[in-house]
């Protein structure tokens, strides 16, 4: 594949709330720069502490609920205040004068029309990027920003049928690529999951989900589900066959993870249909996944060998396609398809530069 990325410049501005150390933005970062792109990302860490103490804010808030009923005015003044710090930052790039070829905004719904029309200007092509879904209640960030993105995209196929007046097109997440590849046969884990509990409600709780799903499953199983030290204590609902851990896994260990595992499991979220990290990091591994994601069926790198697809609330009904799963060996995928979700065609993709695979 021709490089034609090599020596241009791009200004990423990151979904805001997350660290940058060994977090989805540095594997990005760090991508970008090994396709040779000269980088540059707004460094948006460490905001001041949310207090709702800005006068505006109080006022609007009390206004908003006590006669709108509007319980989620403090998540947008939250994301206002947020927004002021980003602004500021941006700001202080600015006057650095420097022009990029590229800017490319994660989740622009999270920034105010402020920065976005700043950063429009900074590039000589702006492109937004949903990874993870729109949040409906910052909706009106999008409505205001749309206008200074060259092109907008979402992963989520719901998301673009729902508001067609934004014009987002399809994309899908991708992975980094990394020369690393455990043979599937020689993998020490037979299956591996960690996520987050999602919720304390029975029909929430993932820990329960696995519980269930591990009585199907065999070999070695690595079933991880991250907890608050406060909820480990105080909990009575919690599994003896799930381990539960209250320490951080970055990023770089869950890639060793799954590199070193026959099967992922994915639990997809209720309210979008597009595909986590976790599918394009097992296409780069060559790890099979079990998944709740109904709609994975239709893409090109599916293959009933490689994804089975279940209903974590009705598991007992999946018994023996789990059992017939664990023994079957994973199933080569054509290798443009591969290189189709791999970074450097991702980004060549949505600046549409050189000869790159169209999703």
């Amino acid at each position: 594949m021709e490089n034609s990325l090599s020596g241009k410049s791009i200004l990423v501005i990151y979904q805001p709330w997350r660290e940058f150390r060994g977090s989805l933005h540095s594997i990005l970062i760090e991508g970008l720069k090994g396709i040779g792109l000269q980088v540059t990302y707004l460094d948006i860490e460490n905001p001041p502490q949310f207090k709702n103490n800005h006068i505006a804010d109080k006022f609007r808030n009390i206004f908003e609920r006590k006669f709108r009923n509007n319980k989620q005015y403090i998540l947008y003044a939250e994301n206002k205040h947020y927004n002021r710090f980003f602004y500021s930052q941006l700001l202080k790039l600015n006057k650095k004068g420097e022009k990029y070829d590229f800017v490319l905004i994660i989740k622009p719904d999270e920034f105010s029309e402020k920065v976005v029309h700043l950063a429009s200007t900074m590039g000589n092509k702006t492109v937004g990027y949903i990874w993870d879904g729109l949040r409906l209640f910052l909706k009106p960030n999008l409505d205001k920003n749309r206008k200074f993105l060259d092109e907008l995209y979402s992963f989520d196929k719901n998301n673009i049928k729902d508001f067609p007046e934004l014009d987002m097109k399809f994309l899908t997440n991708y992975y980094v690529p990394d020369a690393q590849l455990t043979p599937f046969n020689e993998r020490k884990v037979d299956v591996y999951y960690i996520g987050a509990l999602a919720g304390t409600l029975p029909t929430q709780r993932r820990d329960w989900k696995m519980a269930n799903l591990i009585k199907h499953l065999k070999g070695n199983l690595d079933i991880r589900i991250h907890i608050s030290r406060e909820f480990q204590e105080k909990d009575k609902g919690l599994k003896p066959e799930v381990n539960y851990t209250t320490e951080f896994t970055t990023l770089q260990e869950n890639y060793e993870k799954t590199r070193n595992s026959k099967i992922v499991i994915d639990i997809c979220k209720s309210h979008h249909i597009g595909l986590s990290f976790r599918f394009f990091e097992c296409l780069l591994y060559k790890t099979k996944i079990i998944t709740n994601n109904t709609d994975v069926v239709n893409y090109d790198f599916y293959h009933p060998n490689n994804i089975l697809v279940v209903d974590f609330d009705h598991i007992d009904d999946y018994a023996q396609q789990l059992r017939e799963f664990q023994e079957t060996p994973y199933h080569d995928i054509n290798e443009t398809i591969r290189k189709k979700y791999s970074l450097e065609n991702w980004i060549k993709y949505i600046f549409k530069q050189g000869d790159y695979i169209p999703f």
